[in-house]
């Protein structure tokens, strides 16, 4: 953060994307735990701003623009997780998180409404259950 000043994310939201809610799958990398989601939202929050208040999100990738999940998994993000999960995107609309789509596609943001750990385990809990990457290569040092 620059002497807590938090940047505003909306430059770096695309426009003119549009998630298909019953087709596009939106795939969450590890860690998959209540820890792991807060610390996720706590870097957004420390930088970023939407709206004028911190943004209280977690990074995810989308299979938006003809992108299949095994593309996700084998690409540059994910395949340095062991594990994800992944739901279509009408699971986490129906919950009422806001998905963002940030940076380069396919990044997206899933928008928490606080951070707090019940949100946190709301947002696993719509995400299901961890699968085993096929693609994953360990991280070089």
């Amino acid at each position: 953060m620059n002497g807590g000043v938090l940047e505003p994310i909306e430059p770096y939201l695309r426009s003119g994307e549009h998630i298909e809610p019953l087709a596009d799958l939106v795939v969450r990398g590890w860690p998959l735990t209540i820890a792991g989601v807060l610390q996720n939202a706590d870097d957004a929050r420390s930088r970023f701003s939407w709206r004028g208040e911190p943004l209280v999100a977690v990074s995810a990738e989308a299979t938006v623009g003809g992108r299949t999940l095994d593309e996700l998994l084998a690409g540059p993000r994910l395949r340095t997780r062991r594990r994800y999960a992944s739901v279509v995107a009408q699971s986490l609309l129906a919950a009422r998180f806001v998905l963002l789509p940030s940076f380069g596609a396919p990044h997206y943001d899933i928008v928490l409404k606080a951070y707090a750990e019940d949100e946190a385990r709301r947002l696993l809990d719509v995400l299901g259950e961890a699968h085993q990457n096929p693609y994953y290569v360990r991280r070089q040092r």
